[in-house]
């Protein structure tokens, strides 16, 4: 026996090839049907197959009641030794079919495949398509950019995903399938790139040459016509980033791009009327081969006689060759017969073409077809159908049966009814984690609106598909405290189309004002985990005029939603600060501890963009109001908070001695708590990232590295984009820049643009990084442009405009290129800023740097003046216990004054400096301060 070809389960051992199943090392008696059965459950575990894969597989080409498949199963279940109550094998899934669920002793097997990436799996043959495929594939070898364009209904994204199959061995990675029909706003088409590329942050294009720079793959744009410029502009941003990708689009109409080829998809061919076709001939065109393959698929007619020839013919001419409404034909032949079948699509076809000469434009055909099968439904199955258009892209089942069923139905018949609509094609299956969603065609979708509106129903429908969105992901708040952010994320994301829409009608022509502020709320730990920052801030702003209009404002909604659009706000100051102000007077009227903490760490934050004393203020505040409510890992947070802005200020030894007592006393755990009460960023990640910083500054260079790259890290496994915005842009690269090591800030810049791409704060702030790299590495003059661009755009209450960082560079770059009088004021305004805000950290630093742009000017007395500037520099640098200041001070000053008495007390100076440093450090700053010391 080969093993190869063994399927072992539990105690029996399946051999397909021999038509044979053990137990152990006996045969087991099973009829032929059955075991057919069971190799075609077992070859596919744990996918459910529905009746007319399994009668297809079993009974090829015969027309099979359901309770003959019933009764084989039942053979098959006996002779396994299972009941249909106690299924451990075959598992019946209501409505939809049977599943081999049995765990698998070896594998089945199976042929090698090419990967073909998110690609859905096709449970039936294309049919008819060979020739186009070919010449589709043909194009995309010769060009780089092809667009497939149709009507509706015609078969684009089948032969797209047909073509990309056929070319996947072609490329080094499998194709990635980009699905923009379910996409209404063009803002949001480059983000579903960035998501479907892994970083789950969708968002502009700026990080795509990182990610597609390298690739070697087929990207499928499908359905754009809902977003046709954004689409354009994506596929020519994808060609530029990446010169080995390959482009293939559908749409009603050409994207009009850079490089476009197009490829228009016509009908199916169908015999031409007035001639009589032998049954061998009818099937030689493709419109006849569809229908006949969909129709012996459901059922009916094992073949096609030389007397029915004509009748297909007939249909497939008045189908005008389009294979969506083709196949909604077929599914019928069933019920009505050829004859019927085709009396009714004449009648309703001759209704349409009234007063019309030429032929029907497609999207009337369309049109007809659906509104013929639509029609043939039973009325139970229409109004399921019309109910299930308020769904945008995939839903599960429960949803379904949610916004479906009435007060006196079954939900085991609305079960049932979704079952035969998949059946019937108005649905497709589409795998969902561990379950099956459904979708319904977007062309069908919008067919069933209309519907939906005619029968008066869509107010009740779209209110019950508002309901249930807002009760999922109220139930999935308690997510984000008991799961991987990674996880909480792959479960919602699928919901994110559905989201929207409820929100929109919500907020909008529905009028349902508390609901859809109460969906908006509950959906803000969904955009921060994808990153979409700037979404959520314009949803939440939505909100808070809805809220601000209503008559009796619920105050605990209104805490929370101010809350929310505090904690996404992270770079309008004027939003964020009234954001926190109202969350904090309504909490305060509700006693609500958890939301005053939230509210003044907003404030706090806030208040640093204008005065650290205030925000000291608020961080005391909110350490006391902590302590004082007794909840243990609070009043830690309160620690960390007070010592980041003592920290900022300058007072690095009791800012790093109550960051060290936070991390003591606050628990380790895969996920925090506080990630979702506190601005959304893990509390443990913020005390490191500030240690790290104040590591550095006391002159622990190669220990504040190694934390900061262990932050990065822990960020990265949490995959929680603000964390890991913080730990990068606050921590890893800032660290980098200082301790000299462009190699490694570039590394650190790297990821954020490549990653954090959705937010227009993040955007910029990565491109000062760049922007500075580039003048440290002397590329001053274009360095220098780039940083005067960003400046120039950037308000003044702006976050980014107090990176002390920035200024630095700035002065550096215009002292470098000789003008030393621009730098001097700009060192000045920025000197006079960060001591009116009491942001004082960088202090020593830009006294410092006065002191040598004064020696670059040359005036009287510059010298001396410079000296000043240099001992006034170290002096506050030993207040602050800030050891690398302290070096630069005083190797500054050691330059200067290299000869006579007050030399030699200077290079004594650095010696006892450069002695406080641990043992073994080596960075560029303390081998310059050696040289200084060794005798001339």
């Amino acid at each position: 026996m080969n093993g190869a070809e063994e399927i072992r389960f539990g105690e029996f051992i399946l051999v397909p090839g021999r038509k044979l199943l053990l137990r152990g090392h006996e045969e087991v008696r099973i009829g032929q049907r059955a075991l057919d059965l069971l190799v075609a459950l077992a070859q596919r575990p744990g996918m459910v197959l529905d009746r007319d894969a399994l009668v297809a597989a079993v009974w090829p080409g015969r027309h099979v009641d359901d309770s003959n498949l019933r009764a084989q199963i039942a053979a098959l279940r006996k002779a396994l030794g299972e009941s249909e109550a106690e299924a451990r094998h075959v598992l019946t899934v209501p409505g939809r079919g049977y599943s081999f669920i049995a765990p698998l002793r070896a594998p089945a097997p199976r042929p090698a495949a090419v990967a073909t990436g998110n690609l859905p799996t096709r449970l039936q043959p294309v049919v008819g398509r060979d020739a186009d495929i070919a010449l589709i594939a043909e194009s995309l070898a010769q060009r780089r950019f092809v667009s497939l364009i149709g009507a509706g209904g015609i078969g684009k994204t089948t032969v797209a995903f047909s073509v990309a199959r056929r070319l996947a061995a072609s490329y080094d990675q499998p194709p990635l399938l980009l699905d923009l029909g379910a996409l209404t706003d063009g803002s949001l088409v480059a983000g579903q790139l960035l998501s479907a590329l892994g970083n789950g942050a969708p968002g502009t294009t700026g990080g795509l040459p990182a990610m597609l720079g390298q690739a070697h793959r087929l990207i499928i744009l499908d359905s754009c016509e809902h977003v046709v410029g954004a689409a354009a502009d994506l596929a020519e941003r994808i060609l530029a980033a990446g010169p080995r990708v390959r482009v293939l689009a559908t749409s009603r109409e050409p994207l009009r791009a850079e490089g476009e080829w197009t490829y228009r998809l016509p009908s199916m061919e169908s015999p031409p009327p007035g001639q009589a076709l032998t049954a061998r001939e009818a099937l030689a065109f493709p419109a006849v081969a569809l229908f006949m393959e969909r129709v012996q698929a459901a059922g009916a007619m094992p073949s096609l006689t030389d007397a029915d020839a004509p009748l297909v013919a007939r249909i497939c001419r008045q189908l005008d060759g389009i294979p969506l409404a083709i196949e909604l034909a077929a599914t019928r032949v069933p019920q009505f017969g050829l004859q019927a079948l085709a009396e009714r699509l004449d009648d309703r076809f001759r209704l349409l073409m009234q007063g019309r000469r030429t032929a029907l434009p497609r999207h009337q055909t369309l049109r007809a077809t659906l509104d013929w099968s639509y029609n043939l439904l039973p009325p139970e199955e229409q109004r399921l159908l019309r109910r299930l258009a308020v769904f945008h892209g995939c839903f599960p089942l429960e949803a379904a049966v949610t916004a479906a069923t009435e007060a006196d139905e079954d939900p085991m018949e609305i079960i049932g009814r979704v079952g035969g609509l998949v059946d019937k094609s108005f649905l497709t299956l589409q795998p969902r984690q561990n379950e099956m969603a459904y979708r319904c065609l977007d062309t069908t979708r919008l067919y069933l609106t209309a519907k939906l509106e005619e029968a008066g129903e869509a107010t009740d429908a779209t209110l019950r598909h508002a309901r249930y969105y807002t009760e999922v992901f109220q139930q999935a708040e308690a997510l984000w405290d008991k799961l991987p952010v990674a996880e909480a994320r792959a479960r919602l994301t699928p919901d994110l189309d559905n989201l929207r829409a409820a929100i929109d009608w919500s907020l909008g022509a529905g009028c349902q004002t508390c609901l859809g502020i109460a969906l908006t709320i509950a959906a803000v730990p969904l955009w921060f985990a994808l990153g979409l920052l700037d979404e959520a801030r314009r949803r939440l702003e939505t909100a808070v005029t809805a809220f601000r209009g209503e008559v009796d404002p619920d105050l605990r909604q209104g805490m929370r939603l101010y809350a929310a659009l505090g904690t996404v706000t992270v770079f309008p100051a004027t939003t964020l600060e009234s954001a926190w102000v109202n969350t904090l007077v309504f909490a305060e009227k509700l006693g609500d501890i958890e939301h005053q903490l939230r509210a003044l760490n907003g404030l706090t934050l806030g208040a640093l963009r204008r005065d650290h004393r205030e925000a000291l203020g608020h961080a005391r505040r909110f350490r006391d109001i902590a302590w004082a409510a007794g909840q243990p890992d609070d009043g830690p947070v309160g620690d960390r908070l007070v010592g980041y802005v003592l920290h900022l200020q300058g007072e690095q030894a009791e800012a790093r001695r109550l960051t060290e007592a936070m991390l003591a006393r606050y628990p380790r755990r895969a996920l925090q708590p506080h990630q979702s009460k506190l601005n959304f960023y893990d509390q443990r990640i913020l005390a490191k990232s500030t240690l790290a910083r104040i590591m550095w500054l006391q002159g622990e260079t190669e220990q504040a590295l190694a934390l900061s790259d262990e932050v990065v890290a822990e960020a990265r496994a949490l995959e929680h984009p603000f964390s890991q915005i913080f730990a990068l842009g606050m921590t890893a690269w800032p660290l980098a820049y200082l301790a000299g090591d462009m190699e490694r800030a570039a590394a650190a810049r790297a990821l954020m643009q490549a990653e954090f791409r959705q937010t227009s704060g993040w955007v910029l702030w990565s491109d000062i990084h760049l922007a500075l790299e580039m003048i440290a590495r002397e590329e001053t003059e274009a360095g220098l442009a780039l940083l005067r661009s960003l400046i120039a755009g950037m308000p003044p209450t702006a976050f980014t405009a107090q990176m002390p960082m920035m200024h630095a560079g700035l002065v550096q770059a215009l002292l470098r290129l000789g003008q030393a009088e621009e730098a001097l004021t700009t060192l000045d305004t920025a000197l006079a800023d960060a001591r009116n805000s009491h942001r004082l950290w960088y202090e020593p630093e830009y006294l410092r740097m006065r002191g040598e742009v004064l020696l670059a000017i040359g005036a009287q007395d510059a010298e001396q003046a410079a000296a000043a500037h240099f001992t006034e520099a170290l002096a506050i640098a030993e207040r602050q216990t800030a050891l690398a200041w302290s070096l630069r001070a005083a190797t500054s000053l050691a330059r200067l004054r290299r000869r006579g008495a007050a030399g030699l007390a200077d290079r004594g100076l650095l010696a006892g400096i450069l002695a406080r440093f641990p043992e073994g450090s080596r960075t560029p700053e303390i081998s310059e301060a050696r040289m200084l010391l060794t005798p001339c």
